[in-house]
């Protein structure tokens, strides 16, 4: 009687399931949820534990055989623990690998050798090509895209610089030739000032603060503001907030906001953008219920006011107009709700569902409605104010689970939203909350509007030009740019493209139109 071979379709077959439901999983609820980097690892796991079931139950192979394949498991298992480490996740939870022998980010930072500020830079707010703030000079993630040459939607800008920075999450946020972002060195957070055109650093404020946390990652997640009189504020991870002399960065005044408050952190630190209302500085506080909104004297830095009865989430504040009254709108961890701007009293507040983060800005799409948007599967909310002899109440109008930003803030043009659902580039129907369509995967990257386009960093570090068009995706042009995870927002300051991440920074540049 023959003996029977090595089962070796069997390992196929077992091998193939766990990849098989990975890519069925693509198309289920739970991956809209946000939970595929969960099911990848899950996947990777069944792979391992169904090949190893097979060598030693299934596959009848000599047990010398066996044995041998199981002792080279165990070598690969035990070299790969020695030479890959752990480098955070990726926007789905997938971890971030990377080989031991390779610099950690921050690790290779260029130094820092100061450079005299040349006696003509401007530091100016409102001129056109200045990105003064988060998502903005309007903070609404739009900018118009007048400087660009026609054709900049098809064509590469130049490289002008390049340079290895620290650690954080921080954008950038342009002042005339004066670019300013955070960025953490070592056990210092750092508030930088560069060169716009050059890269070369004008000054550095440091804290000794460090904030680590391995699922987000290390260091500074706030982008600075720069107000017209020259002065810069910043918020740190751990709730520092300072303001800064523009041109040599020297401190005017420093805040330690959350144990002032006597406030925890929040589990994934502070990351709202300090908004300037008037003469105050706005900002949220820390993991309490306790009037977590806060304001501060923009020259002084005294406490103005605070309110809130919800614990803050990760999101900017945004000032703007609603039913024909100012005030600032807050996204809480379980609320939206609206503030006087001189006083902080509550106008309004709508509950929401409670998930683990909040992260997108209100996004402003009428004179009396905004968006809100959250990931982890639950959706976005279209609410409205309404005033009733002046008290102001709201409503919403709809809620779709069509629509997961989770990260990535929104941009609004006539009639349409578009952003990352869960990853995805979406087009989403204002008027009903569903999707006019839903396009290629860029993951959990950050988008800007540009006129009629949108300027999409993808999570890898590419850039990706596409039209801001209800009828169906159309890219333009797609360029490499960075080289590995990439959540920080990009910004156009003129022709001046600005994009970094945890490791580098890059500045391009689009030609001057035709004829300028």
């Amino acid at each position: 009687m023959r003996s029977q071979g090595p089962r070796w379709k069997l390992l196929i077959i077992l091998i193939a399931l766990p990849i098989l439901g990975r890519i069925g999983f693509r198309f289920s609820p739970l991956e809209e949820g946000g939970f595929g980097g969960a099911a990848s690892i899950l996947a990777v796991a069944l792979v391992l534990l169904l090949a190893v079931i097979w060598l030693l139950t299934l596959s009848r192979l000599p047990w010398k055989h066996r044995l041998i394949g199981l002792l080279a498991l165990g070598i690969l298992g035990v070299g790969l623990r020695f030479s890959v480490r752990h480098d955070g996740h990726m926007g789905d939870f997938f971890p971030q690998l990377a080989w031991i022998w390779s610099p950690k980010p921050g690790e290779s930072a260029d130094d820092l050798d100061f450079v005299a500020a040349d006696q003509t830079a401007t530091l100016t707010t409102g001129e056109p090509g200045d990105f003064p703030s988060f998502l903005g000079p309007n903070r609404n993630n739009w900018v118009s895209g007048n400087e660009l040459p026609p054709d900049w939607h098809s064509r590469t800008p130049k490289e002008l610089w390049r340079r290895d920075i620290g650690l954080g999450w921080s954008s950038f946020s342009v002042a005339g030739s004066l670019a300013f972002t955070m960025e953490q060195r070592g056990n210092r957070e750092l508030t930088v000032c560069y060169e716009a055109r050059t890269g070369a650093p004008i000054w550095a404020h440091a804290e000794n603060s460090r904030f680590s946390e391995s699922m987000g990652g290390d260091g500074p997640r706030s982008t600075p503001t720069v107000h017209e009189d020259g002065k810069v504020y910043a918020l740190g991870a751990k709730g520092i907030l300072l303001c800064l002399e523009g041109r040599t960065g020297d401190v005017i005044w420093r805040r330690d906001t959350l144990s002032e408050a006597g406030h925890d952190n929040l589990t994934w630190a502070k990351s709202c953008s300090p908004l300037i209302v008037e003469d105050t500085v706005v900002i949220t506080l820390g993991n309490s219920k306790d009037r977590s909104l806060a304001a501060y004297d923009r020259l002084t830095g005294e406490p103005r006011w605070r309110s809130g009865d919800d614990q803050p989430a990760y999101a900017t504040p945004v000032l703007t107009s609603l039913a024909g009254q100012d005030q600032i709108v807050s996204f809480n961890a379980s609320s939206v709700s609206g503030h006087h701007p001189a006083t902080g009293e509550m106008l309004w507040s709508q509950k929401l569902k409670r998930i683990s983060s909040h992260n997108a800005t209100p996004l402003i799409v009428g004179p009396n409605r905004f968006l809100v948007g959250m990931g982890y599967g639950h959706g976005s909310h279209l609410i409205e104010i309404q005033s009733n002899g002046g008290q102001l109440s709201p409503s919403e109008i709809w809620h779709s689970n069509k629509f997961k930003p989770k990260f990535a803030d929104m941009v609004y043009r006539d009639g349409h939203v578009y952003g990352l659902d869960e990853g995805r580039l979406v087009c989403l129907q204002l008027e009903d909350g569903q999707r006019a369509w839903r396009g290629s995967r860029f993951k959990h990257g950050q988008l800007l509007g540009v006129g009629d386009r949108l300027l999409i960093q993808a999570e890898s570090g590419e850039i990706v030009i596409a039209q801001a068009s209800p009828a169906k995706q159309e890219i333009h042009h797609r360029f490499d740019a960075l080289s590995s995870k990439t959540w920080n927002h990009p910004v156009l300051a003129g022709r001046l493209l600005l994009v970094r991440n945890d490791r580098e920074a890059i500045a391009f540049e689009y030609p001057p139109q035709t004829g300028t």
